[in-house]
């Protein structure tokens, strides 16, 4: 099965049982997107899809994303699903396990159980072992390294408390972009200006980021920008 042209570079799609589980996840990802550039996304039925719809976002997403994370906890039949999708693609990816006991609900035939035994798995008990694994996917992927890459090099004569402010504020340039192939630069440069960063920064920072290969940027009234 081939895969999507389109790859959004900082991407990881999470497949996880919309009860129970997918707190767990927002939770963690919203702390991660403090420190990493990568942007998770997680679709399920609660969003307000209906079915047809939402099969065919969900394949959409892994198909645009770069690594993928299935969760087992519950035995979930979708996830399963999503799990044998991205299996026939290729893509890279991981399967996520809780073992705290209130976790141990489902039976040892469950759907997803059946089609991963014996795939290795991750495991978590507590939502800090997930953020931690989480932790050491983000510090890993490959668009991380070029971010961590770009900071060391145009902030490298920055002062310590400058750098900080300069990595938050290429972070935050990202996360405008999450879940999204493109967005008008005037949306993005909008953001940021509500955050009290000045439009000069902020045109410096996206030509930085730009050269580096991070973003691309078009130019005049309509432009656009997307990772790259």
């Amino acid at each position: 099965m081939a895969r999507n042209q389109y790859t959004i570079p900082n991407q990881v799609f999470i497949g996880a049982a919309w009860s129970g589980t997918r707190p767990k996840y927002e939770h963690a990802i919203a702390k991660l997107k403090k420190k990493y550039p990568l942007s998770f996304v997680i679709v399920g039925r609660g969003d307000g899809q209906d079915a047809a719809d939402l099969l065919a976002i969900i394949k959409d997403r892994i198909d645009s994303s770069t690594f993928a994370v299935f969760d087992a906890t519950g035995g979930n039949a979708n996830v399963s699903l999503e799990f044998g999708y991205a299996e026939a693609l290729g893509m890279p990816r991981a399967i996520y396990l809780c073992t705290h006991q209130a976790s141990k609900s489902a039976r040892k035939d469950s759907p997803i159980i059946a089609d991963l035994a014996g795939k290795k798995h991750n495991q978590y008990k507590q939502e800090a072992g997930l953020r931690k694994l989480l932790g050491e996917l983000s510090k890993d992927h490959e668009y991380t390294r070029r971010f961590e890459k770009f900071v060391s090099e145009a902030f490298r004569r920055f002062a310590p408390g400058t750098k900080r402010a300069a990595r938050v504020m290429a972070l935050r340039l990202i996360h405008a972009l999450d879940g999204r192939r493109t967005r008008r630069r005037s949306d993005v440069v909008q953001d940021l200006l509500a955050e009290t960063y000045r439009r000069s920064g902020i045109d410096d920072l996206i030509k930085l980021m730009r050269k580096a290969g991070l973003i691309n940027s078009q130019q005049g009234p309509h432009s656009r920008i997307w990772i790259t």
